[in-house]
């Protein structure tokens, strides 16, 4: 029985990735997991201690002690760490354990993608600190996990890891819940789906602008949406301002959906433009607009681009056969000798 162990982080579009790889064990009968979930809590307010208040520093820490348990308790044959952000104080382990460390992006990736995130770079000796730390890390890891290519580029050459120890892997979909059937067009207006937890950086008020004189219905899905009236809803509209590597978008192509979205981040690698979907520039109401009225007024190229969307799903999204994929690279790494560059 392979003993394997999971630290992942708890934010954003991690959520379903834990239990997309929960799924996975389930079906696993030949692993005995443990998966330590890291959730992100309140900043703590005590002053002088600014370490305290910062999610890598605590996310890091926690990694670095639940680690320490589950060794003591019942040791691993390896270790899979999601994101990177958890294993910066984990190095002495990862030298001990064969580790895979998963990212969706690299910090060099988000400093790109910052003003969509309301993220800014620190002064530069902070960051040049950053960058030792990650590097550091991600380099003592056996193997490391990108979810898209356009970070797998930067780690190899913004970190300097080595290329035979990335793999490129999607975090896809559970497809067993997501069986699209036909749909029908005739007698009804186009329907407009909007998915994003933060409204405003998903490039919803984009979406709201763009949609004013088309003859669609919008169904907006996001806790932070504004109240919108005309009898809207939402379809196949993903928008946003920045993005890495976005859930909603692969859940999309499982649900058969042309799909539209911004060129940032690794969501070019989703979505070809005029194939399953058009890509519009971020900020662009007018573009968005132009896209999603081709759409709107072509139910034969929405039930292409759907088909295309579905066979990509199928072929690069799946979340059973990916987190299978991860499972055996980690009883990969397992027998594999413990020394890893200095």
């Amino acid at each position: 029985m392979l003993k394997l162990a999971f630290v992942l982080e708890q934010t954003l579009g991690h959520v379903s990735h834990t239990r997309n790889i929960e799924r996975a064990l389930q079906r696993a009968n030949d692993i005995q997991a443990t998966v330590i979930r890291l959730s992100y809590p309140p900043r703590p307010t005590i002053p002088g201690a600014p370490l305290l208040q910062n999610w890598s520093f605590r996310a890091s820490l926690s990694a670095r002690r639940a680690l320490a348990r589950c060794l003591r308790h019942d040791r691993p044959d390896a270790v899979f760490i999601h994101t990177q952000v958890a294993s910066l104080l984990s190095g002495s382990i990862m030298r001990s354990v064969p580790t895979v460390i998963s990212i969706d992006a690299t910090p060099l990736n988000i400093d790109y993608l910052g003003a969509a995130y309301n993220h800014r770079r620190s002064p530069g000796p902070v960051e040049a600190i950053k960058r030792i730390l990650n590097r550091r890390a991600l380099t003592s890891a056996r193997a490391v996990v990108s979810w898209c290519a356009w970070a797998a580029e930067s780690l190899r050459v913004d970190y300097g890891v080595d290329g035979e120890r990335i793999r490129v892997m999607h975090p896809g979909v559970d497809l067993d819940l997501f069986r699209p059937g036909e749909r029908q067009d005739a007698g009804r207006k186009p329907r407009v789906l909007f998915v994003g937890g933060d409204f405003a950086r998903k490039g919803g008020h984009d979406l709201l602008e763009a949609v004013r004189s088309l003859p669609v219905e919008l169904d907006i899905v996001s806790p932070s949406a504004p109240a919108v009236g005309g009898g809207h809803r939402v379809h196949a509209g993903l928008p946003t301002l920045g993005d890495c590597f976005p859930q909603a978008i692969a859940e999309a192509l499982a649900s058969s959906l042309p799909v539209v979205a911004t060129d940032v981040g690794g969501i070019g690698e989703m979505v070809t433009d005029g194939v399953n979907g058009f890509l519009v520039a971020p900020g662009s109401p007018a573009e968005l607009e132009r896209a999603l009225r081709r759409l709107a007024e072509d139910p034969d190229l929405r039930r292409r681009m759907g088909r295309e969307s579905l066979a990509r799903a199928r072929a690069g999204h799946d979340a059973m056969r990916n987190n299978r994929a991860i499972f055996d690279l980690m009883a990969q790494i397992a027998e594999l000798p413990q020394a890893v560059p200095a």
